[in-house]
């Protein structure tokens, strides 16, 4: 995510938020053994996550040669990666050393899918019926999983998105546990719309706001007005406290 620092929110908050949780490049380089050359070459290939943040500065350096101003346009970027990225690599290590990253990521993509699948199955994606993916009875429609993953899952996890909105983000059981928690809260809930609920309907959503919490980290400064905590979970639980 490209951060727009136009944008309202405390730029120290912000600092805090990017230093709790995400690392430069260079610090995921020092920790696991892999030069930042052949990180960003398993980033291209789609072995790693890109960046979840990137900071950039558009900067102008000026001087005054032959009489004439002489310009030249400056950018710069901090690029913020999510720490569990630490665990991919480690775990990916003996595979990094005696593969290819395009071999390896022809590997990888599939068995993530998999990994997915495995996910919605676990966390109770038949429940929902989860994007036409999977039936109330458990059957799997195979063609739409495939399309689902294709154009959803894998660039968000190609593009670090879900290193911002999921706990152990490197898991694609954890990143299916996070969206079947908020399709089911945005079924629960009418997309954050409905204004009242029967006490067995309220039960539901409680459960359900308590599994979101259980993947879904807090949003930055800059990200939380937009998010699935703030149009889901917080408005239920207004709706839920006034009815207390």
């Amino acid at each position: 995510m490209i951060m727009n620092t136009a944008k309202a929110c405390s730029r120290q908050s912000l600092d805090t938020y990017l230093s709790e949780r995400y690392i430069s490049l260079g610090e995921v380089s020092a920790q696991t053994g892999v030069s930042q050359a052949d990180l960003e070459t398993l980033i291209a290939a789609g072995c790693m996550p890109g960046p979840s943040y990137e900071i950039r500065r558009r900067e102008e350096l000026y001087a005054y040669v032959n009489d004439e101003p002489d310009t030249l346009a400056l950018t710069t970027k901090d690029r913020f990666f999510a720490k569990d990225v630490i665990a991919w690599i480690m775990a990916l290590k003996p595979q990094i050393e005696r593969n290819s990253p395009e071999a390896l990521a022809a590997e990888l993509k599939p068995r993530m899918r998999d990994a997915f699948k495995a996910g919605l199955l676990r966390f109770g994606a038949a429940e929902i019926a989860y994007e036409g993916c999977v039936s109330a009875s458990g059957k799997f429609n195979e063609a739409a999983l495939d399309a689902h993953f294709e154009a959803y899952i894998w660039p968000h996890w190609r593009n670090g998105t879900w290193g911002i909105c999921v706990f152990g983000s490197h898991d694609m059981e954890n990143i299916a546990r996070k969206t079947v928690a908020v399709q089911r809260m945005k079924k629960f809930t009418g997309d954050g719309a409905r204004s009242s609920y029967s006490p067995e309907e309220a039960r539901r959503v409680r459960a359900a706001i308590d599994e979101y919490e259980a993947i879904v980290p807090g949003f930055s400064p800059h990200d939380h007005h937009n998010s699935s905590r703030a149009r889901l979970v917080e408005t239920a639980l207004e709706v839920l406290a006034e009815r207390a």
